[in-house]
């Protein structure tokens, strides 16, 4: 009889255990350090491919029972340079709020600034290929609607030079 208690005793105890250890959230954070591949501003058409500067940090956390998914992004670049007709101008993609989160996307709501004037507000977009590992030639791309230019017109994309997972 006292072997059976400590047995379910036991069983109970790694049950919990298990549970508390499966609850847990992932937690992502991926970094790009002056290493763009495209910037397309929606409203202008212009696309750019060369950086004067570009950083991105972005960490997430995918949603388990009990923690809604939580997400934070915010890109900026100086895009343009010699030969691009477009000119120089400054982009901020803000992330404002998250929708879904999962181990390679963030979606929700954006924010998207070109030279300190918001030019996207409250705009519906996602995030992806954020899974990758960090090294050469892994990249993600950030996709926004625009209310006139139409869905997914807005991008913002960058090589993934530092990640961390935990």
């Amino acid at each position: 009889m006292k072997k059976t208690v400590l047995t379910i005793f036991a069983l109970v105890f790694v049950g919990m255990m298990s549970a508390s250890a499966m609850a847990q959230p992932f937690t992502h954070s991926v970094w790009t350090n002056f290493n763009g591949y495209y910037i397309r501003d929606a409203q202008t058409g212009c696309l750019y491919p060369a950086f004067a500067g570009f950083n991105m940090a972005t960490s997430w956390t995918e949603p388990t029972p009990g923690n809604p998914a939580d997400a934070h992004f915010r890109g900026v670049a100086k895009a343009g340079g010699a030969g691009i007709a477009c000119g120089v101008r400054f982009y901020d993609f803000r992330l404002v709020a998250s929708t879904v989160t999962g181990p390679d996307n963030i979606d929700g709501t954006w924010d998207v600034y070109r030279n300190g004037i918001l030019v996207c507000g409250g705009c519906t977009g996602t995030a992806y290929g954020l899974s990758q590992a960090a090294g050469v030639g892994n990249y993600y791309k950030v996709y926004i609607d625009d209310p006139l230019a139409g869905p997914g017109t807005w991008l913002y994309s960058g090589f993934i030079d530092v990640r961390k997972d935990f």
